[in-house]
Order: structure tokens, then sequence, then C-alpha cells
């Protein structure tokens, strides 16, 4: 009885090891990118995100969807954001021990151009220590739970923006992608 080749034992292994190894070669080849100005001495660094003094490199902020009335009084007057941050090489965020966070809040919808350029309405400024008061454990990682009172700020808008920012120096910024509140001016 004659037998197909692939019922040869050593040579269906063999078969499967040359082409794992061609897939290997084929997926670890010509994998690195060059930057998009084609400086080959920047090849394989576009990946790679930029060291800064606290370590922050990502900012994450997630937002209640209204605004909240915090004094009892009718009107809204703060909101409540969970803040996290990517810091040096964790997989998840991680407490802030450096630098400073703000919290920008500006009186309706803004596109992420127009950021730098407008004045908040309000903000909010912590360093590390002050920020470690209002830490909190979750699943994703370690977080920072704040709620914001705006003070005498009166909201013309029914939206309002929030965003927050860590200056990294030469009066640049990492941002948060914005947070958009419901409000009743």
């Amino acid at each position: 009885m004659a037998r197909h080749p692939s019922q040869h034992g050593n040579t269906s292994f063999l078969g499967m090891l040359a082409c794992a190894l061609a897939l290997g070669t084929g997926v670890f080849s010509g994998c690195t990118t060059a930057s998009s100005l084609g400086d080959p001495a920047n090849a394989g660094t576009a990946n790679k995100k930029p060291k800064r003094p606290s370590g922050i490199l990502e900012l994450h902020l997630l937002t209640m969807p209204v605004a909240l009335n915090l004094d009892g009084a009718p009107g809204p007057d703060g909101v409540a954001v969970k803040l996290f941050a990517n810091v040096g090489n964790a997989a998840k965020p991680a407490p802030i021990r450096s630098g400073e966070i703000e919290l920008l809040l500006f009186d309706g919808l803004l596109s992420d151009n127009n950021v730098p350029t407008l004045k908040p309405a309000h903000t909010w400024t912590f360093n590390a220590k002050e920020l470690k008061g209002f830490e909190t454990q979750a699943m994703v990682g370690t977080g920072y739970q704040l709620t914001l009172r705006w003070g005498g700020f009166k909201p013309k808008n029914d939206r309002l923006t929030i965003i927050a920012r860590h200056p990294i120096g030469d009066g640049r910024y990492l941002y948060s992608t914005p947070g958009v509140i419901a409000c009743s001016p």
C-alpha cells in the first residue's frame, strides 16, 4: 500500500519546521520604521515614547456626563472626573509621583486644535503630593477621583469641556482627550 507524503512522520515535522522558520523570517525582517523625515538614525524609534522628567507619557480623563450641583443652590457648580496616567513602562496606569497636573474647564465644545490658544473658564492645579489624597485603585490601574467646584464661573453654554494637561517643559504640554459634560446654563 502506497503512503501519502504527509503520512511520513519525519516529513510532516520537517515541513512544519520549514513553514515555521519561513513565517518567523517574514515576521521578524523589515519590521522597523524610520521617522517620517526618512532619517536612518531614527529607524526603529517611531514607536518609542519620549522620556519625561515626571515619567508621565499619556493622560486619560473620564468624566461624569453631567455637571454637578455641589452646594444645594440652584444650578451646577462642579464636575467629577477620574484621571489615569501611563507612567514609564508600566503596563497599566500608575501613580503620579512627580510633576503636576492641570485640569482646564472651558465653556462650550472645543476641537483638539484650539485648546492651547483658548483661555479656560477655570483651572485646577495639583502637584503629585496633592494628588495622592485622591488616589484610587481600579481594575485598570491606579487613578485619581476628583470632584471639582468651579467657584464663581457661570456657564453660558449647555456643554462644558474639560481637559487634563501635564507640563513637559519649554512651554509644552501633554494633553488628555477632551471630556464633554452636559450643563444647564
